[in-house]
């Protein structure tokens, strides 16, 4: 093509015509540019592809976070209300005096404990922000998700955080009353815990916090579903 160019370009200096020869060099000028732009516009288009397939991930990673999370969430729940049921068996025994079964022994244990440490993914989100905001076109989603890691699962966690609490005079005074045993607790004295307000007080209180967190934690999974849902909307269009 180049050599087809100089041909041309050497008859027209030859035959001196310069109305021609200005023509011509306007022609070749503008075939140049419109090279130019069409190189430009094939690498515009290649870079958004390449960042199309970069958007995928980054949906496809943030969608594996929230249905990591709320497996997380569902199993906290099924957990703490495992908990309350160990709870309320200790309790009626003890309101009605009455004698220790062997078959008490895990409820004891599971009574005591006021909730488990739980821990959520984000490893999609971080992937997000060091990508950049505006790898993902749709601004109104990429909006819920930010506001979601930012500012949702932050607050969240600091309320979740504060509501049953161990509380470390309730354990002091919890340590002697029992024989500790692989994931079970046996009465030293049974008579002694019908009697122990503290100990029964602390138990009621336990449970109450732990319906707390299963409603805080229930209200936190819909929400997760909700940004999910977005997510997979994105990811079907």
């Amino acid at each position: 093509m180049l050599r087809f160019f100089r041909t041309i370009r050497k008859k027209l200096i030859e035959e001196d015509n310069i109305r021609k020869y200005l023509l011509y060099s306007i022609g070749e000028i503008f075939l140049v540019v419109i090279g130019i732009l069409i190189a430009l516009q094939v690498n515009n288009w290649n870079e958004w592809r390449k960042d199309r397939v970069k958007e995928k991930e980054v949906l496809v990673n943030l969608a594996e976070n929230f249905e990591l999370n709320i497996e997380a969430l569902e199993s906290d729940v099924d957990s703490l209300l495992k908990f309350n049921m160990s709870s309320r068996i200790v309790l009626n025994v003890l309101d009605n005096q009455q004698p220790f079964a062997d078959s008490l022994a895990k409820h004891f244990h599971m009574a005591r404990i006021p909730k488990t440490i739980i821990n959520l993914s984000q490893s999609g989100y971080e992937q997000y922000k060091n990508m950049g905001y505006g790898i993902i076109l749709d601004k109104p989603t990429s909006r819920e998700i930010i506001d979601f890691f930012e500012t949702t699962l932050p607050t969240w966690f600091t309320v979740y955080t504060q509501v049953n609490t161990p509380h470390v005079p309730f354990i002091d005074h919890h340590v002697p009353l029992f024989i500790y045993k692989r994931y079970s607790l046996v009465p030293i004295n049974m008579d002694h815990l019908y009697r122990d307000h503290y100990y029964l007080g602390w138990m009621r209180a336990y449970m109450e916090g732990r319906n707390t967190l299963i409603e805080i934690e229930s209200e936190f999974i819909k929400e997760n579903q909700r940004v999910l849902q977005l997510i997979k909307d994105e990811l079907e269009d």
